[in-house]
């Protein structure tokens, strides 16, 4: 609500109440795409409050990509590096991010898409997705028996849904072929409502295999930020207008 109210000086009103919104909008930059329309235009670590001034979260760095046409925010994490999964017994990782949880979920409710690869090159180490032998988990600890690529169908890799694994197109995934070639089973991740990957489990295996997570990609959706060109042109018609109504005799504008 703008500060003044009553209709004298109504041009010290309008421009005032201009103002105060314009400047409380546009301090508030939550995301990569408020910064690209504030005139950010190089990609780099930037400090945002993902919730807004006066939101419980402290401001925290991600890396803004501004590389495309989308202005897209990149959440990186501890194990993004390819890893190996040691022969035999079972294998937990837990992945790490920069900010904490509440930052990450923050990011991802507001943005318009998000995605994040996962892969694993496997020998004699079958993924066994729809026995529940491998999974990831949620950042709320649900198990999801899904891989990259398959479109969130469950005890299925990319390969099983497109009915091309390997050596058998029945597999569910590459892996599962339990032998001593080396293959891979691989993809994105692109259900909104279950990334971020906060833990892989590969259990009940013989074989040995790397694993690699990639970081969370979020593309940003669409937010208003008045500093534009026409926002200002149309902020500066308002304020003139204004002030052709002020010098209006007081038996002409009727108030």
């Amino acid at each position: 609500m703008c500060p003044y109210e009553g209709n004298f000086f109504l041009l010290i009103k309008i421009t005032t109440c201009f103002g105060f919104l314009l400047s409380s909008v546009s301090a508030e930059l939550t995301s990569c795409l408020a910064l690209r329309q504030s005139g950010v235009d190089d990609s780099g670590t930037y400090t945002l409050d993902v919730d807004g001034e006066g939101g419980p979260l402290v401001g925290f760095d991600v890396y803004c990509d501004f590389s495309g046409t989308d202005a897209t925010t990149v959440l990186h994490h501890d194990s993004e590096d390819r890893m190996r999964v040691p022969s035999g017994g079972d294998f937990h990782h837990q992945v790490t991010y920069q900010g904490n949880l509440n930052h990450i979920e923050a990011v991802v409710q507001k943005s318009a898409s998000c995605q994040q690869f996962i892969r694993y090159e496997c020998r004699n180490s079958p993924l066994g997705l729809a026995e529940n032998v491998s999974w990831w988990e949620t950042t709320t600890n649900s198990r999801v028996y899904s891989w990259g690529g398959a479109q969130g169908q469950a005890g299925q890799c990319q390969c099983g849904t497109l009915g091309k694994c390997q050596p058998s197109p029945n597999q569910a995934c590459n892996c599962d072929a339990n032998n001593t070639v080396w293959r891979t089973d691989e993809g994105y991740l692109r259900d909104r409502t279950t990334l971020p990957v906060a833990k892989v489990s590969l259990t009940q295996r013989e074989g040995e295999g790397y694993l690699t997570v990639g970081p969370l990609i979020c593309v940003d959706a669409v937010e208003f930020i008045p500093n534009e060109p026409w926002q200002m042109v149309l902020g500066t018609g308002i304020l003139v207008f204004a002030a052709f109504l002020t010098f209006i005799p007081p038996f002409v504008r009727k108030f």
